[in-house]
């Protein structure tokens, strides 16, 4: 297992002292409009988890120490969660988003990533990503976004 960086000990030191929390997260919400192929979503989805190792890190501690620790490929489950939101009113769907905002993540044994395509219509979709901020700042949205475009 890998040393935690300067940064990354400091978030996941404050995540032990203040408790789980919702206060690191990033959260990324893209309105997609037309047909989308949700396997051929999560598929590229997974494509850039595989890719950017920082995604697939869990932060265990080791005998009250934190560690890397970069999950293979291969153990990496599914990526994208499907909601069926059709017939669900704007607080409904906003209520989900906030809803999704506020997890907290269990850096010891979840990755820093969760992303969920809310299907509203047949031709109009929400992407939402939520990102740890031990994985990624607001500068790495922009590159993963531009990442999960070409892979898909």
């Amino acid at each position: 297992m890998i040393p935690l960086s300067f940064a990354q000990r400091r978030l996941w030191f404050l995540g032990e002292l203040e408790g789980p929390s919702a206060t690191y997260n990033i959260p990324l919400a893209i309105r997609l409009r037309g047909c989308v192929d949700w396997g051929v979503l999560e598929q590229a989805l997974r494509d850039v988890v595989v890719r950017h190792e920082s995604l697939r890190t869990v932060f265990p501690s080791v005998d009250g120490e934190p560690r890397q620790q970069i999950l293979d490929p291969a153990d990496v489950g599914s990526v994208l969660t499907r909601v069926d939101a059709a017939g669900w009113t704007r607080e409904e769907l906003q209520a989900a988003l906030v809803r999704e905002a506020q997890h907290a993540f269990d850096l010891s044994s979840e990755m820093p990533l969760r992303a969920m395509l809310l299907e509203v219509a047949a031709d109009e979709y929400v992407l939402v990503l939520m990102v740890h901020h031990i994985a990624a700042d607001g500068w790495s949205m922009a590159p993963l976004g531009r990442d999960l475009s070409a892979a898909y």
